[in-house]
């Protein structure tokens, strides 16, 4: 049986005209693999990123697998499925394949929206529940005002002096159940935003990266940082902005030409890549031989040790056709978010720490707090 007949079925008389319905048969079978084999990549390509899929690129060269064994019967190592012989394919393999996936990725964007949903209402309801409780703290506070006033008005003292500490006694126990409850919101709050924090992260994976350095892109950074905004916001947790600038980059160009250049810039990238290892890290070319990094929960303090790190890696980078012992050297400039920052306030922060590091003689961090309670290092 050929392959025709295995994938249409052999008919159950003679053809009237064997030549025609050959033609069509081969036209049709060659339609339908191209077919699946478009519908399993573009599956690949655009795939949900799972909580099981460790490494996002996975489950795309499994797709890609299945592609070739659907076009030419090779191999799929990932499911031991061996090189087709005769021109058989495992069909089922690939159903039950194509069908788990699915399902999968229908559990997981079903859960998250449910998820989603559950923190959109959560929030509302809070917002509903923090305005109620400041009017009952509002009225509390009148009425305590209104026995002061009263206690006052009969001109007795230990009845004033008891009014004054009912009233102190009840206010502060009202905003201290307030605080609470304040405290006990975001906590839940917290609790429930803990799984979609990892959403951001399989977004990173998503965007775009600079070809060069594989580093993201400028527009990856763009929307990273509003979301890391956002996240500080709900989460109130700590995040540090860096902002990095090779010294001198001009002068290798110059002086050793754009292709050393280059080199330079991807060995920077790679040193980039080792120091901020963590997932929820976002590394961006910023543009030129600009490089900036967000890195989530982290505080400056704690980001110190990595930031200078990094800067010991770049030293060992070489200059390409530079004489030997020529090295490249980065100078950094961070910040810590605040509560009341904007992405202008807060990447102006962190371009006035890495002026500050060029200032200095370059090849060194410096680190501009937020406000003047923090002291500058």
């Amino acid at each position: 049986m050929g392959l025709v007949d295995k994938l249409m079925g052999a008919s159950g008389g003679a053809s009237q005209n064997p030549r025609k319905s050959s033609a069509n048969g081969n036209s049709i079978a060659d339609g339908a693999l191209d077919t699946l084999g478009t519908i399993i990549r573009v599956m690949g390509e655009a795939s949900f990123p799972l909580e099981h899929d460790i490494d996002p690129s996975v489950f795309p060269e499994m797709c890609a697998e299945f592609v070739r064994h659907i076009e030419n019967g090779a191999a799929v190592p990932s499911f031991d499925i061996p090189q087709a012989v005769n021109g058989n394919r495992d069909w089922a393999h690939i159903r039950r394949f194509f069908a788990d996936r699915r399902h999968a990725e229908k559990r997981f964007v079903s859960e998250r929206l449910k998820d989603y949903r559950g923190v959109v209402e959560d929030l509302v309801a809070g917002l509903r529940d923090l305005g109620q409780r400041d009017k009952n703290t509002e009225s509390t506070v009148k009425r305590s005002l209104n026995s002061i006033e009263d206690a006052v008005s009969t001109g007795v003292l230990p009845e004033i002096r008891l009014a004054l500490t009912k009233t102190v006694r009840d206010i502060t126990e009202t905003f201290a159940e307030q605080q609470k409850q304040y405290e006990k919101q975001l906590a839940e709050l917290n609790a429930r935003m803990s799984s979609l924090r990892q959403d951001l992260v399989a977004a990173h994976e998503e965007m775009k990266r600079d070809a060069l350095t594989d580093a993201f892109n400028r527009g990856a950074f763009d929307t990273a940082i509003v979301q890391s905004l956002n996240m500080h916001f709900i989460l109130n947790q700590p995040i540090t902005v860096v902002m990095i600038d090779l010294d001198n980059f001009k002068q290798v160009n110059d002086t050793y030409g754009h292709a050393a250049g280059d080199e330079v810039l991807r060995a920077v990238g790679e040193c980039l890549a080792r120091a901020f290892i963590r997932k929820s890290d976002l590394v961006a070319r910023y543009g030129g031989d600009e490089f900036v990094v967000i890195l989530n929960d982290t505080s400056a303090e704690n980001a110190t040790n990595v930031i200078e790190r990094f800067l010991r890696q770049v030293n060992e980078v070489k200059i390409p056709y530079a004489p030997d012992g020529t090295r490249m050297s980065c100078s950094a400039g961070f910040t810590e978010i605040q509560d009341d920052d904007t992405v202008e306030t807060l990447m102006g922060r962190a371009d006035r720490a890495l002026y500050q590091a060029k200032a200095a003689g370059r090849n060194v961090a410096k680190f501009m707090p937020g406000s003047p309670e923090q002291k500058s290092e």
